[in-house]
This record gives C-alpha cells, structure tokens and sequence, in this order.
C-alpha cells in the first residue's frame, strides 16, 4: 500500500495492492524450484536403480564367476537374460569356463593315464629274481625224493607267482601283500633253515590298497642283505601300525645292518634319480608308493631295534575301511626233518 499527497487539493492519493498478488511469483518460483528438485531425485533415483540393474550387478556377476574360477571351480556358469552388451561378455565367459573344465579334464586325464603307466613301468621292473633257485631247489629235493619239500616249496612258488603275474589290477590290499610275504619267507625258509619271522599288523590296516608288491622287495632285502649276510641271524620282524593319520609299516632284520653313515646315504638315494650303481628294488618302491600316495610318502631306513637293519614304509592314510581284527603270523625256523 502506497499514498501520495496532491499539493493542489491537499489530499492523499492512496493506492493498494493485494498482498497474495504481490508474493504471487515468489510462491511460484519457490513451488517450482520444489518440483524441479523432486524431479531432478526422482530422476536420479531412476539413473541409479537403471544403473545398479544393467552395469553394476552384471559386472557384481562377472566378478563372482571369476572369483570361482580362480578357486578351481571351473564349471560355473552366468545366467542373465540381458540382451545388452554383458550378454555378450556372459556368453563369452560361459564359453570360457567350459574350454578351461574340458582342458582340465584333459589334462587330469592324460597325467593319471601317465601316473598309471608309471606304475605299471615300476611294477615290471620288480622281476624276483630267485626263481631259479627255487626250481634248482624242487630238482635237488626231487633227486633226494624229499617229496614233503618239492610240494611245500612249489605250492609256495605257485602261490606267489600266481599273485605276482596278475597284472590286470595295479593296486592289492595289505592283507592280499601279507599273504604274499608268507609264500616268499616260507620259500626262503626252505632254502635257509636259520629263518623265522613274525607279522603283526593292526586290523585297520588290512584293506588298505597299497601298490602291488610294495613289501615283497623290502623283505627280500632284508632277507638277502639281512639274514643270509652271517650264520648267526634269522629272524624277520613286520609290524604295521597307524599313528597320526599315517599307515607304517616296520621291516626289521638282526642282521649286521649298517652304519649310521650308509643309513644317511641311502635315505639321500631315495630322493635322487635312479643310479647305475643302486638295485633298483627299494628305488622303485620308494617311487611307487610316492605315486601312489603322493610326496609325504616314502621309505625311510634306519637301525633296528634287533640288531640290524629297519625300513619304514610310511604313507597318508586313505579314508577309513571298516574295523578288521589285526594280523599276527609267526614263521618258526625249520628243523633239519621239519620237511621230512
């Protein structure tokens, strides 16, 4: 409201404005800066939900399946149905994930096809070598007409070259080597009066699978480097045990063993490559049972507490067989007319 004052009347012109009418645009201005704010949010919020749903959770994805490729799981697969530019780049890892599965699978393929070959190549090596003096044995038994001793001894060798020659299953139970390693100590026995053994193994130890002839070149070490090396040892000794999640077998002889220095020098052997001057029978063990069971496994050699020489044969324990009762076989030395 304004009031002017005319010199010539002497009265006041007066002149008012409504105040809604003068605070008209300041409302309007105020009420559309409000909207275009609410538009402005409104349309952010829009950006950012388009951008979460189409950019960032496809990439999230995309992260996640690389994520679980580097873990090894090479069999994930993204699943969108976007029709933008990451289907391309879904359709692209998808592809990817498989080529890398089948390699792998490939790959796993031809190293077990190899690791099988490798056994069945250390498996061969391990010929036993005294079949001729078995049979040289049977013909001077013969000719003495000692027919117990020709039976004994070919039942024997029949046993043991039954199992030795069966090549169509790689892998035998401990209990299926145990059986073994009597037919072998009661040939020997045979042939060497001197020789008694005993075999305690626990129960759950028994179906164990083990390469096949694992303990058979062990014990014929000790045999022929063991006791047949002086007249006044005999004995054998095998126990089998498991402790801390490891299966150990003990081969111990009363023979004169050796030294602590040779001990070292032949557990250094064990690990290098194969030399011309080394009997191949422990080398080969040694390298099957790491086939096998892998590079915790191995043999190892130290002194035995009868006197002579022990070897160790320690592998991982697999998963747990079923309880079995414990094996324990005694092998008395023979007397001059035992076999009569």
């Amino acid at each position: 409201m304004s009031a002017v004052k005319s010199p010539q009347l002497g009265w006041y012109l007066v002149d008012s404005v409504p105040l809604d009418q003068m605070l008209g645009p300041i409302s309007f201005s105020r009420n559309l800066f409000y909207l275009s704010m609410a538009l402005l949010f409104a349309i952010g919020i829009s950006a950012s939900v388009l951008l979460y749903r189409n950019v960032q959770r496809p990439i999230i994805k995309l992260i996640r399946g690389l994520q679980s490729v580097q873990r090894g799981d090479f069999s994930v697969q993204i699943k969108e149905k976007a029709s933008n530019e990451f289907s391309f780049l879904f359709y692209r890892f998808n592809e990817m994930s498989r080529q890398i599965q089948d390699l792998v699978e490939k790959v796993l393929g031809e190293k077990l096809r190899a690791r099988e070959a490798t056994l069945k190549q250390l498996q061969a090596q391990i010929n036993p070598h005294f079949l001729y003096n078995c049979l040289g044995y049977i013909i001077n038994m013969a000719q003495m007409k000692e027919q117990e001793a020709v039976v004994s001894m070919a039942y024997n060798l029949s046993a043991y070259y039954r199992y030795t020659t069966r090549m169509e299953r790689q892998t035998g139970s401990i209990e299926e080597e145990i059986k073994l390693i009597v037919n072998y100590l009661d040939i020997q026995k045979l042939r060497n009066e001197r020789i008694y053994y005993t075999i305690d193994i626990q129960g759950e130890m028994l179906k164990q699978q083990v390469p096949r002839l694992l303990i058979q070149p062990v014990v014929e070490n000790a045999v022929i480097h063991g006791v047949a090396k002086t007249y006044s040892s005999g004995e054998i000794r095998i126990r089998g045990e498991v402790s801390e999640g490891l299966c150990k077998i003990y081969i111990d002889d009363d023979g004169p063993g050796m030294t602590p220095e040779q001990q070292e020098a032949l557990n250094r052997k064990m690990k290098e490559p194969l030399q011309e001057e080394m009997g191949c029978g422990l080398w080969n063990t040694n390298q099957r049972i790491m086939h096998q069971f892998g590079d915790g496994s191995c043999l190892h050699f130290t002194k035995s507490p009868l006197g002579g020489f022990r070897t160790e044969i320690i592998w991982q324990m697999p998963v747990p067989e079923e309880p079995r009762h414990p094996l324990h076989i005694k092998g008395e030395p023979l007397h001059a007319d035992d076999h009569r």
